[in-house]
């Protein structure tokens, strides 16, 4: 409460992005890590039941394992050519990054709005600060001006503090974001080629 007072009116509102840039945090980690992916013998499994093999315990064990991607193994384990099987698993793909990427935009923005506000803050310090300086008559006594100074960076420091985290939350998910999709997009492709190479077989 202290640094609230001191920094200024432009303290608040960094307080309330402060505050709504930690939930989004919190909230995209709990989106992030629920989110099951399949392991690897479990892609195996999907492959080979994608291929003929026996696709109802796999389908079963693969929804025990990653419900979320329900649509998308619903797409892959469809009767379909490989064209359709990767259009219908784009959807499903996009439905989940869609979700994973909720809200994340909103960390960037924070980053960029956050030092904004500080230097803001800082400006209209220094400006308070010079104004009285410069209604004082004779010796000008520099212990009021530094503390008045202090006192404006503090907006500066807050901002930042804000902004860094931010930046590192955005990219962090982003780049989450981006292995999850991957992953996703590789089995789709995966799946999709082995019912080309049996329609070309047969």
């Amino acid at each position: 409460m202290w640094m609230m007072e001191q920094g200024g009116i432009l303290m608040w509102p960094l307080l309330a992005l402060s505050i709504a840039t930690l939930a989004v945090v919190f909230d995209r980690l709990i989106a992030f890590s629920t989110l099951h992916l399949w392991d690897a013998a479990m892609e195996d499994r999907i492959l080979s039941a994608a291929a003929g093999g026996d696709a109802e315990a796999t389908v079963a064990a693969a929804r025990d394992q990653a419900p979320a991607l329900a649509p998308l193994l619903d797409g892959l384990m469809t009767p379909l050519p490989g064209p359709e099987k990767e259009r219908l698993a784009a959807v499903a793909i996009a439905d989940v990054v869609e979700g994973l990427d909720r809200r994340v935009a909103f960390l960037g923005l924070s980053a960029r709005v956050a030092p904004l506000l500080g230097l803001l803050g800082t400006v209209l310090g220094m400006i308070q600060t010079f104004s009285r300086l410069a209604s004082t008559a004779g010796v000008v006594d520099m212990t009021p001006l530094a503390a008045g100074i202090w006192q404006a960076l503090l907006t500066t420091a807050a901002g930042l503090f804000i902004a860094v985290p931010a930046v590192v939350a955005h990219q962090g998910f982003q780049r989450w974001e981006e292995r999850t999709e991957f992953r996703l997009r590789r089995l789709v492709r995966l799946v999709a080629t082995g019912a080309e190479t049996r329609s070309a077989v047969s």
